[in-house]
């Protein structure tokens, strides 16, 4: 199942132009932060705004795929999404035959980087014995490099689980800088070697190289014992997701 990031607000109208085709998995969501189990991202001219050509930017630079999904048809729009670093642009209503080979074309043409990045990447981690933990890498990579296991997984009978952590508060501030600097070697050291951290957007996301359900459990409560022993003047409480990776 290809899981599609359609960032966006609440829109009743986009969300029935954009009925999910077969195969595939439609996630609307406000946030910048991406999952890294994110085949694709369709971006709405109407929730980017103004800041359109920042947002695609920033895509662009963590090797996210996406489009541009807009209802104004005109030529002169279509120029100013060009000149706004939006390459791809899917205009509204599309059948859905159409919308989903716009999208499995988008997802193919990203596939073949994403291959060879992660094993590359994965075999530079697994080269070196010096780093304690779980191997730290970049937002970028960690997408590069969750895309190389789930195409393991589909070839051997191991498991994998995705975490994520997070950081809240009863009144639901934002994060503070240096939050999740503070908190990453701690999710770092408190993993095995050949596990993968990175800090992505704004929580942490690790994966736990053949580990089943139970044992991911056990590892992310371990995780969030030891933030807790560790940072006890915090504002911050940490809690965590986690989900198979298939």
């Amino acid at each position: 199942m290809k899981k599609i990031t359609v960032m966006s607000q609440q829109d009743a109208a986009l969300a029935e132009a954009l009925s999910a085709p077969e195969g595939m998995e439609f996630r609307f969501s406000e946030s910048a932060g991406v999952l890294p189990d994110t085949a694709c991202v369709l971006l709405s001219q109407r929730f980017a705004g103004t800041r359109l050509a920042e947002t695609a930017a920033n895509l662009r630079s963590r090797n996210i795929p996406f489009a541009v999904v807009t209802f104004d048809r005109s030529d002169e729009n279509e120029a100013a999404l060009l000149d706004a670093g939006a390459t791809q642009i899917i205009k509204l209503p599309i059948s859905a035959m159409l919308l989903q080979k716009r999208i499995s074309a988008l997802i193919h043409a990203a596939e073949p980087v994403g291959s060879d990045a992660g094993f590359a990447l994965f075999s530079q981690l697994a080269e070196g014995e010096s780093q304690r933990g779980a191997y730290a890498v970049r937002e970028s990579d960690f997408t590069n490099i969750y895309k190389f296991v789930l195409r393991l997984q589909e070839r051997m009978d191991k498991q994998a689980q995705l975490v994520r952590f997070t950081f809240h508060t009863r009144l639901k501030m934002p994060l503070e800088p240096g939050t999740l600097e503070a908190a990453f070697p701690i999710v770092q050291k408190c993993l095995r070697r050949g596990d993968i951290a990175s800090m992505h957007s704004e929580g942490i996301y690790a994966i736990l190289m053949g580990a089943d359900e139970e044992g991911g459990k056990i590892a992310a409560d371990r995780i969030v014992t030891t933030y807790e022993a560790h940072v006890r003047d915090s504002i911050y409480t940490m809690k965590y997701e986690m989900q198979e990776i298939r």
